[in-house]
This record gives C-alpha cells, sequence and structure tokens, in this order.
C-alpha cells in the first residue's frame, strides 16, 4: 500500500486535513486497485494510479477543502504549543 501522507500536505493544509486527504487517497487508490484486478483479467486496459492532487481537486469542488492553502486547519507548528 502506499503512503499519500507528506509534511508539504501538512504545512499546506494543516496536519489534520493532511491526514484526511492521505485516507480519501489512499481509498481511492484501493478501488482502483480492486478494479485493475478485474481488468488485467479481461485484459482490459488499467486504471491510472491515484494522485493526490486529484483528490485536493475534489475536495476543493465540493466544498470540503477550503479553495486557499493553509485556510483554517492546525499548522505543523502549532503542535508545540500544545506541550
Amino acid at each position: 500500500m502506499k503512503n499519500f501522507f507528506n509534511t508539504d500536505l501538512a504545512r499546506s493544509y494543516g496536519y489534520g486535513m493532511a491526514v484526511y486527504i492521505a485516507a480519501q487517497t489512499a481509498a481511492l487508490q484501493r478501488g482502483i486497485d480492486a478494479t485493475n484486478m478485474q481488468r488485467k483479467v479481461t485484459g482490459r486496459r488499467l486504471l491510472e494510479d491515484a494522485t493526490v492532487e486529484e483528490v485536493i481537486s475534489a475536495l476543493h469542488s465540493n466544498g470540503t477543502l477550503p479553495t486557499a492553502p493553509g485556510m483554517g486547519g492546525a499548522d505543523l507548528s502549532d503542535a508545540d504549543a500544545i506541550r
């Protein structure tokens, strides 16, 4: 399984939203992998892998994610203040 989480994503959208985006991307990839197994058996063209950018675009489109990065959500530097 691919890991879609990275620190650039967390810096842009906050840690919690970055985890959510990574989880959504992983779920999409699992669906693509399952579909590709069926397509491979029947000799059909395989689907391309999921990308974080596609998931971010979809989240922007349905209003789940603010259009500008950094709007809301905790910044990585905010984690130090919790202690």
